[in-house]
């Protein structure tokens, strides 16, 4: 796909993006079994995102050479260039413009080796974005691109690597040959159409006129992305372009100095904390502002005023004393992106209140009546951010597991991995927790539910095969007496893709036959065969029936033999191909053959008014024949076998 114009979206695919002073703040809405977002499915959610990406990307210059090494099926490129060019937006548009909407993709990082699989879907598009790697990182990490850059060549897939410009001398010869740099795209384009997109319109002249003009040849893509997100926010204040202009670079540049300054000048201690939870509670009523702020002296140990309090100054002039109005009963800061400036010069220059700080907000989160439910989400999703920010995953991940004990913070739970999923730096940390809780004997009911959405919904349209194997690790440890969550989205993300289903009925099978077997792949792969899958290599499911047969007793297969019997009716060639699996599954045992049999005749007997190409008894007078050539029986001569015909016995 090609796309007209000189756009470029200059953010990134994978996720939320924070840049300059300001925020980003993204919230999600969770059902209780499915995370929502539209009622879309995720894997389309990610397309329409990279379409999306697409549809307003500029060719930065060199962007044709790179474009051309991925003309054709099996081949890779590495995109490098300076700082702030969009070589990772550029990565994503340049595999989006090849293979089609539908063709596979994934995201590949360090942290995937665990799960890095043995093949590719044929056609898949891999991303691996080294940018922020370390050297010695990097040298390590061209084995993982060696590794991805075969399998393209083996699937007709295709390979974009995105690797910083001070990071080339370290390549090896074999991979300096697919090296393409980029360079800088125009900043007044980039800016223009992106205004454009959102329906604010203005020529380069404008823009070049305007407080926008001197940062538009030097200022890098993310920044111009802070810009143009900011000319948005100004437009409902009022005023023309110019005024939106200048207000966005204010709120880049200056805020950060602003804040420095007000909170300096501060004497009162009672006044800093009522402006840093009015930050976190931004168009929040005000008198929750008012008691929650009171809440947080108190953690904080601050003394009371011993002013009488008719003495004291009311709320709206304190407020309006820190720059905060209140419009029909809720607060806002009165110049624009000051709340994000205010809460990250406190996360960052109060490092020692940091523990106070989550403190209250993780008590007002599970006990306080004060805010409504989207008003809390926003209180999370403002806390994750700074939490993030100061790398603090491991805040994060203590409060998805308490919040995770009740069922009513589920999904504020949720929200915080779904956030910390999405992050550029945070990701593989949240990633490889996230293993750790799936392979915990004692995980949490609640949590395990929840994980089992986030898999599906978060992770797998980005690293499908880490999805895969969490879930995997799940479902083998979900007790039997509660509803499998976990099994349940397992085989949804398996059936999205030919290579996942082959690999997961590769694990189970594995699970199955190792000297320590899992109970529950049993009744993973009766689960995943059913319905028979129409082209999975017949060796695959010889194999797993074989291990299915041997490593549990029949009372747990029986009901997957009746299925399987059930689908053989349906079945053009009557059912031959699906008997046949069992029949070689079984190796010539005397105790399973036995069983099909009995197994057959009681099926054959129940009463079916369903409609098949091929009648009940039919299917399993074959399926008896075929039971007696395995056990050396044959029949004496085409006149007794048509005797048998429509019996089991």
């Amino acid at each position: 796909m090609t796309d007209p114009g000189h756009a470029t979206w200059i953010g990134s695919a994978a996720g939320q993006t924070h840049t300059g002073n300001g925020a980003q703040n993204n919230y999600y809405i969770f059902a209780a079994e499915k995370l929502v977002r539209g009622g879309a499915d995720p894997l389309r959610m990610a397309a329409d995102g990279r379409l999306w990406l697409s549809r307003r990307f500029a060719n930065p210059p060199g962007y044709g050479e790179a474009a051309r090494r991925l003309e054709g099926p099996g081949t890779a490129v590495l995109v490098s260039g300076p700082p702030g060019t969009g070589r990772r937006t550029t990565g994503v548009v340049l595999l989006h413009r090849t293979g089609g909407r539908d063709a596979p993709f994934r995201e590949v990082a360090l942290d995937d080796r665990e799960d890095e699989p043995a093949d590719l879907a044929p056609g898949e598009r891999v991303l691996i974005d080294l940018s922020s790697v370390s050297e010695s990182e990097f040298v390590a990490a061209q084995v993982l691109v060696q590794s991805y850059w075969d399998k393209v060549e083996r699937f007709g897939g295709r390979l974009a690597v995105v690797l910083p410009e001070d990071r080339e001398h370290l390549l090896q010869a074999d991979l300096r040959q697919m090296l393409v740099r980029i360079g800088r795209p125009d900043g007044r384009a980039v800016l223009a159409q992106h205004l454009r997109w959102a329906d604010v319109e203005v020529s380069h002249t404008e823009l070049r006129r305007s407080a926008l003009g001197p940062l538009l040849d030097r200022s890098p893509m993310r920044e111009l992305q802070r810009l143009a997100e900011l000319v948005v926010e100004a437009r409902p204040r009022g005023g023309g372009f110019e005024a939106w202009a200048e207000q966005a670079v204010l709120a880049l540049r200056e805020r950060g100095h602003e804040v420095a300054r007000q909170i300096a000048a501060l004497t009162d201690g009672r006044q800093r904390a009522l402006l840093f939870t009015a930050a976190m509670l931004d168009e929040a009523p005000v008198d929750a502002v008012f008691r929650l702020s009171t809440e947080l002296l108190t953690k904080l140990g601050h003394p009371d005023d011993e002013r009488p309090r008719l003495d004291q100054p009311d709320l709206t002039q304190r407020l309006q004393e820190l720059g905060v109005k209140v419009t029909e009963g809720r607060i806002r800061f009165e110049a624009l992106a000051y709340a994000p400036a205010v809460r990250s010069h406190f996360w960052l220059y109060y490092p020692d209140l940091c523990p106070a700080f989550g403190t209250w907000v993780a008590d007002t989160v599970t006990g306080s009546d004060r805010l409504d439910r989207t008003e809390r989400r926003k209180l999370v999703g403002r806390f994750t951010e700074q939490a993030l920010q100061a790398g603090d995953v491991r805040v994060l991940t203590d409060l998805v597991e308490s919040w995770a004990k009740e069922t009513r913070l589920l999904p504020e739970a949720l929200a915080v991995l779904d956030q910390g999923l999405r992050g550029e730096r945070s990701g593989a940390a949240f990633r490889r927790k996230i293993y750790d809780w799936s392979t915990s004997p004692r995980v949490q009911p609640n949590l395990a539910r929840g994980l089992a959405r986030i898999c599906v919904d978060v992770m797998a349209p980005h690293h499908p095969d880490q999805a895969l194997v969490r879930l995997h690790q799940l479902a083998r440890r979900e007790p039997g007496h509660v509803q499998p969550h976990a099994r349940s989205s397992l085989l949804e993300l398996a059936r999205t893709q030919e290579r996942l289903y082959d690999r997961l009925l590769t694990r189970v099978r594995e699970g199955m036959e190792g000297p320590d077997r899992w109970p529950r792949d049993v009744t993973i792969f009766l689960a995943l065969v059913n319905p028979p899958p129409p082209d999975v290599r017949r060796e695959q499911l010889v194999r797993g029936w074989r291990a299915a047969l041997s490593a549990a007793p029949s009372e747990e297969w029986a009901s997957g033999i009746e299925a399987w019997l059930s689908a053989a009716r349906t079945e053009r060639d009557g059912g031959e191909r699906l008997t046949g699996v069992l029949i070689e599954a079984a190796d010539g045992g005397t105790q399973v053959l036995s069983r099909y049999y009995l197994l057959a005749c009681r099926w054959a007997a129940e009463p079916d008014d369903t409609v098949g190409r091929t009648s009940r008894a039919d299917v399993a007078a074959r399926f008896c024949r075929e039971i007696d050539r395995a056990q050396g029986i044959e029949p004496l001569d085409l006149a007794s076998a048509g005797a048998t015909e429509g019996s089991c016995t």
